[in-house]
């Protein structure tokens, strides 16, 4: 029970920092003891090595082939049909009458070359402008893009315990005894999180 104090004071004075016992530590032991005794912990410490997932920067290249787009102007032509004036000559008097016709010519008034138009639709050849493009290798060209990867680091961190020590002071008339103890150490529960981070 004294031991459990002196533990609870050891804590309190450690920022009230989560302590948790560290069952592959623990030992039955016999111990023989005089006088009144009590168990402290003792904090150590030391430089463990550990490993920690740490992002770094990479570049990752490739080659890609290289194309240039090319465009030029080229003249289709497609058959439309339209309205268009449809026009002929013909022979005609004074009085807009055909020279053909037998009256008329024999008579005295002279013929004259009339042209005569009319709208009709038309079938024509029309051309109009096309935009070809197509794409032309040209090369290649290296590209790069950053990437950001985890990679396995070690580094030193500082890793605590507390180890138990039996402490006693001899009183009159206190005889001496063996008595059996499991000794166990105490983490910070603190540092053994993040050496459990590190080793993810």
């Amino acid at each position: 029970m004294e031991g459990l104090f002196v533990l609870f004071c050891l804590l309190f004075h450690h920022s009230a920092a989560l302590m948790v016992m560290d069952e592959t530590s623990c030992v039955e032991v016999e111990e023989r003891i005089c006088g009144t005794c009590h168990t402290i912990y003792m904090e150590e410490c030391r430089m463990k090595m550990v490993e920690e997932m740490m992002p770094v920067k990479v570049s990752m290249c490739k080659n890609i082939t290289r194309f240039e787009r090319i465009c030029k102007i080229v003249m289709n032509y497609k058959m439309v049909e339209e309205e268009h004036p449809i026009c002929k000559m013909e022979m005609m008097d004074k009085s807009q009458k055909l020279c053909q016709d037998s009256a008329v010519a024999r008579s005295e008034d002279p013929c004259k070359h009339v042209m005569k138009c009319k709208i009709g639709m038309k079938k024509m050849k029309k051309q109009y402008p096309k935009t070809v493009c197509e794409e032309i290798e040209i090369g290649e060209e290296e590209k790069c893009v950053d990437m950001v990867k985890l990679k396995k680091e070690k580094h030193e961190a500082k890793y605590c315990s507390f180890h138990p020590k039996t402490v006693c002071h001899q009183d009159e008339g206190t005889g001496c005894r063996v008595v059996k103890k499991k000794m166990c150490n105490y983490q910070d529960l603190e540092d053994l999180g993040d050496l459990e981070g590190y080793r993810e």
